[in-house]
Parts: structure tokens; sequence; C-alpha cells
């Protein structure tokens, strides 16, 4: 006998990876330069917020590379949303590029930064932002200028949120003497697709003769099936009555029994859930309780993502909610993980600003957490901008460019400010 085991190693969650700083499992956004931010991807368990500039545009396309991301990974999604409709905005999500695809984009990126100014020759290797977690594989890359393939989404597991689907189930309901017509691809679900030819015909082969014991087992099943229903509403009850809006209790509802199946528990490596709520805290959830019943939702959101296998990202208006009520954004921020700001240069100065030019906007970093870490990772530079190109998001190192044409005409008013203290001081003495 020899005491010699065989070493059993358990596969990964499709998707994810081991991080080699914080030996944690992480997941990858869907933005590669996002990932590199963050520390290689967003940790299991984790809520990232993405707070959005005034005109809301730049933080919708993170959600979709967030959403993307979980289509190609086979995982599970629910995306929630008042202001867009989820149906569309999954039929929108950006498609998916080829290792050969990545290459050849790579190298003409890297053509182009050839014609231009480096500082030496050695430097052109050299990435915009830092690759040090860049060595294992995680993620893909997308185009934003073609859309994912219908049957990608046609095999996805998701499950949309937008306060409207009891509406449409009730009207479909009362609607049964007209005749069945199936809807267009604009105005069909993702979730709602028409079954795979040959399922049908299976169906009804393994489908026996109805006889007294399988009565009594259809009574038996409905019995049960009222049973659960009645937790259902119990518990949809109780929620009802933690919240003054009740939209906050149905959508937290889904998401807790979405987050039940036993794919998601943790320390299962099934599967991993991620969940994507777009423009939470828009005029559309206010009310007399508004600030009461968002920081509710929040906690009550973190300590379910905290206990199974999902990730969750949320976008958030936080210019409106500051109006609104100036103490909620420090309480919002204190119970995510990752608040990142979006600030656009669309409808300011420095939209016209030579020094800016190359860039769509500043990217703030609000707070960055450490999970079941004691160090918390930052990149080496906070000061980090973002640009919204034809076919992808890029975040990079921010800097002015070597030389203004307008500095030799008209210098900046910060540096006229600086000469004319320099006349009225006394000479420095060395």
């Amino acid at each position: 006998m020899t005491s010699f085991r065989k070493r059993t190693v358990q596969k990964p969650i499709r998707g994810t990876r081991t991080s080699p700083h914080t030996a944690q499992v992480i997941t990858s956004s869907g933005n590669p330069s996002l990932d590199v931010v963050i520390g290689g991807g967003l940790p299991m368990g984790s809520i990232c917020l993405i707070e959005e500039d005034r005109f809301m545009t730049h933080a919708k396309v993170l959600a979709k590379y967030f959403l993307a991301e979980g289509v190609i990974s086979k995982q599970e999604i629910f995306l929630g949303s008042l202001d867009d409709i989820p149906a569309e905005m999954l039929r929108r999500l950006p498609k998916p590029l080829t290792e050969l695809e990545t290459e050849v984009e790579q190298r003409q990126e890297q053509g182009q930064e050839a014609g231009g100014l480096r500082i030496a020759w050695r430097y052109n290797d050299l990435p915009l932002v830092n690759t040090e977690h860049a060595t294992a594989k995680i993620g893909h890359h997308f185009n934003l200028m073609e859309q994912m393939d219908s049957m990608m989404l046609y095999y996805a597991n998701t499950t949309m949120w937008d306060d409207s689907q009891k509406d449409i189930v009730i009207a479909a309901e009362f609607s049964q003497d007209s005749s069945p017509t199936t809807p267009s691809l604009e105005q069909q679900p993702v979730e709602d697709a028409p079954p795979i030819p040959g399922e049908e015909t299976a169906a009804e082969e393994k489908t026996p003769p109805q006889d007294e014991n399988s009565a009594n087992n259809n009574n038996n099943n409905n019995n049960s099936s009222s049973v659960t229903s009645s937790t259902k509403t119990g518990s949809q009850e109780s929620q009802s009555q933690i919240f003054h809006n009740p939209r906050y209790g149905g959508l937290l509802n889904d998401i807790q029994q979405l987050l039940r199946d036993e794919s998601f528990v943790a320390g299962t490596k099934k599967n991993l859930c991620r969940i994507c709520l777009t423009s939470l805290g828009s005029p559309l959830w206010y009310d007399d309780h508004f600030g009461e019943d968002l920081i509710k939702f929040l906690t009550l959101l973190m300590a379910s993502v905290r206990n199974c296998n999902s990730v969750c990202l949320i976008t958030m208006p936080m210019h409106l909610i500051a109006k609104y009520d100036a103490s909620l954004v420090p309480k919002i921020r204190q119970l995510v993980d990752y608040a990142i700001e979006l600030e656009s240069f669309a409808g300011s100065e420095r939209e016209t600003h030579p020094a800016f030019k190359e860039y769509s906007g500043l990217l703030h970093l609000h707070k960055m957490s450490a999970l079941n870490t004691l160090a918390v990772h930052m990149p080496d530079t906070t000061d980090l901008a973002f640009k919204l190109r034809r076919k992808k998001f890029v975040i990079e190192k921010f800097h002015l460019p070597p030389e203004l044409q307008e500095s030799s005409a008209k210098p900046d008013n910060c540096i006229s400010g600086l000469l004319s203290n320099s006349n009225a001081t006394a000479s420095l003495d060395f």
C-alpha cells in the first residue's frame, strides 16, 4: 500500500481564472483595458459601479461589453432597466473578434503609432497601459461597429426585467380569442425565441397516455406548485413591506430567485451569473422615499451577490443623484466595491481644447476594494482617459501632447498667471 493519491483539480468556471496576485477567482468585464485598470478582472462576488456621464453614452458601452462577455462565455445573464428596453439592448451587443482579427488589429495600431512621435525605439513594444496581468488570456475583443450573431443570443441564458413583464403576461391571457401571430424580430424578446425544430416531436413521443395514477400525480404537482407560488408571493409581500417603491422589491425578488439556483451556490464551480442594472436611480425611480429605498436595495443586493457565484455591474446617473441629495453619493460608493466615474468632454470647453483632442473624456477611480486580500490593487497612475473609437472603447494613460501650436501665440491662463506672479515677487537667491 502506497500513500500516493492522485491530485484532482476542479475545472474553473467558464470565463474565469485565478488571479496570480490575490489568488481569487476573477472574470473579465468585457473590456481588456478596464480589466488591466482594476487588476485583471472583476472578483467573484463584487459589485462595480459605473457613474454615467451627462449624456449617458459611454457607460452604456461598458454595459454592452459586460453583457457580450457573458454571452460568449456561456454564463447566465440578468439585465434589468427602466430607461432602456432590455431585449433591444441585448440585440445590439457588439460582435466578438476572432484571434486572427485581434492580431491584425493590433498590428495596424502598431503601424499607425510607428509614424507618430516616440521617445525612443525601444518603447515601441510597450503597451499603453501596464500589461502585468495580461499574461493569462481572459476575456474577448469586440467590434462595436457590428452586432452579435442572433444565433448566439438565441442560445444565451438571459433573464430580463423592465417592470412590464407582468402586464404583458396578463394581456396575453386576456387575448386568447385573437389568432396567434408570431412577433417580429424587433418585438420578440431573446428568451421567448421559438423552440428548436425536432424537440416538439420528441416531446410528443415521450408523453405516455394518462391513467388514474398519472391524474393523481398531476393533482399532487398542482398542489406543490400552489405551495411554491404561495411562497413566492409571500417573499414578494415581505420585500414590498421593506421598500416604499414596489419596483425595488420586484427587481430584488427576481434577482434572488435566479441566484437560488444550484449552479450558483458558492463553492460549486458550475456557472457564473452576470447581473447588469443600467440607469439605476434615474428620474423614473424617484419618489418621496427615493434615497431610503435605494440604500436598502444596494445593501440587500450586496448580500445576495456576496453569497453566490455572481458579478454585478451597475450604471447610475450620479450627477442627477447629487442634485437630488448630495449626501447619497458617498453612501452609494460605500455599498459597492468599485466606483468608476466617466467624465465626458462633450458639451464642455475641453472638447475643442487642443490638449484633449485625442480623448473623449477622463476616468476617475473613486473606490478600489480589497476582497479577501490585504492589499488593494492600484494602477501605476490614476491619470486615466478614455477614447470611444469607431470599433472599440479604450482606456489609456492621460498625457499632454508634446507641443501646442497655440502656446506661442496665445498662452494659457494658468501660464500667464504664473508669469505675472513671478514678476511681482522678488528675485530668488540660490
